[in-house]
């Protein structure tokens, strides 16, 4: 331990101009590499990390340092990010190298069909913990998310914030069961209308009109932000121009064939950002839990375009109003993936099948990462994006 402290003081003369300046009057906070432990693996652990960073984001309190920095750190000290650092000792010196006020350590545990996250907050400068939460749920890797939004919330609000707690997934699985939502009524009677939404263009934004999600006071775009929206982007010198892509150049199609870049870029010209990871399940899936924007019915092509469908590119933006959300937000299954603000991606694609399209599912773009995720192609003209807006934003 002596020889790897010694190694991480004189990698701070080295690392030092890697550390930006922060933001007057916010806290620098750094997200160590949670451990997995019992039987969750590295991967679950290492998503946990990514999504915990997207949580605490938003925070107009807080300055997350990125994790691609701490991981700098470490290389440079030839360790294993994941375990080399157990000692909290070693932990503070990281977060002093990366110029953080506070730093995140936890660990994941997955006991039968039980994932525990256990977090603590520590102060850099002193080495003292400040904070601690844990907790669990009996639930899938995919449900885990729930689980970070709620440790998640807690850490805002120690903050100051003032988040609410989201509910837990509570559904008992049985070893080699397959595990389904309990059964919910859909908000909207596939018999009846497609509902109307108030749409809205809060003030300095840019883009297609926006949708109030009321349960979670946040705006979010009613439609995926299309050709047509991007190159008003490239013609104002925001935006980069992209690889075009046969079949899905239309104005009214979604923008396709994006890098995670190109939308961030996107969002911050319109006044906006990328959603994160429980917003976008918020917008999807309201709070019943249900499987799909529009309730628990399995995917039709009245609903979704989907693979099942056979069109075999992007339909025009709002081309399914019987699957909208209940806020109103169309194609959040199916059509084109969508970023969220940690790189995954949601919602499945005209590409894919109906099983990548039950809100909870998830892809990362060009990575493979076990029960998280699976390849996605944005080549073939199956990835784009939404924004979203805080409520009281300016």
């Amino acid at each position: 331990m002596q020889k790897i402290m010694s190694r991480l003081v004189l990698a701070g003369l080295v690392l030092a101009f890697l550390a930006q300046s922060r933001p007057a009057g916010k806290t620098s906070i750094a997200i160590y590499q949670i451990k997995a432990a019992g039987a969750a693996d590295k991967a679950s652990a290492s998503a946990v990390t990514a999504l915990l960073g997207s949580e605490l984001t938003p925070s107009s309190r807080l300055e997350v340092i990125e994790e691609a920095l701490l991981k700098t750190v470490m290389e440079r000290q030839a360790m294993n990010v994941s375990d080399a650092c157990d000692d909290t000792s070693c932990q503070v010196e990281i977060g002093k190298l990366v110029k953080a006020q506070k730093i995140i350590t936890g660990d994941l545990v997955k006991l039968g069909s039980t994932y525990i996250l256990s977090l603590k907050l520590l102060n850099v400068q002193t080495g003292a913990m400040e904070f601690s939460t844990k907790d669990q749920c009996t639930c899938t890797e995919d449900q885990l998310l729930q689980l970070v939004a709620v440790a998640g919330a807690k850490v805002r609000n120690h903050f100051g914030d003032s988040v609410p707690i989201p509910g837990l997934p509570v559904n008992q699985v049985a070893l080699g069961a397959r595990v389904t939502a309990p059964a919910q009524p859909s908000a909207m009677p596939q018999t009846s209308a497609p509902q109307t939404f108030q749409e809205f263009h809060p003030p300095g934004t840019k883009g297609g009109p926006m949708v109030y999600v009321s349960d979670f006071k946040f705006y979010i775009d009613k439609y995926e932000v299309t050709n047509k929206d991007y190159q008003e982007c490239v013609a104002a010198k925001e935006c980069n121009e992209i690889q075009q892509i046969v079949g899905c150049t239309a104005p009214d199609q979604p923008v396709v064939g994006v890098l995670l870049s190109h939308a961030r870029n996107f969002c911050k010209w319109a006044g906006k950002r990328l959603p994160t990871s429980v917003e976008w399940t918020n917008a999807a899936a309201s709070t019943d839990g249900r499987n799909y924007p529009w309730g628990n019915q399995p995917p039709d092509c009245n609903l979704a375009n989907f693979n099942g469908c056979r069109v075999g590119k992007p339909l025009a933006v709002g081309s399914k109003p019987a699957g909208a959300s209940p806020y109103g937000a169309l194609d959040m299954a199916g059509n084109v993936w969508e970023y969220e603000a940690t790189g995954y991606v949601r919602g499945g694609s005209w590409y894919e099948g109906p099983n990548y399209m039950v809100v909870g599912s998830w892809g990362f773009y060009g990575t493979f990462s076990r029960g998280f995720g699976r390849m996605v192609y944005g080549n073939v003209g199956n990835v784009g994006f939404r924004c979203a807006r805080d409520e009281n934003a300016q």
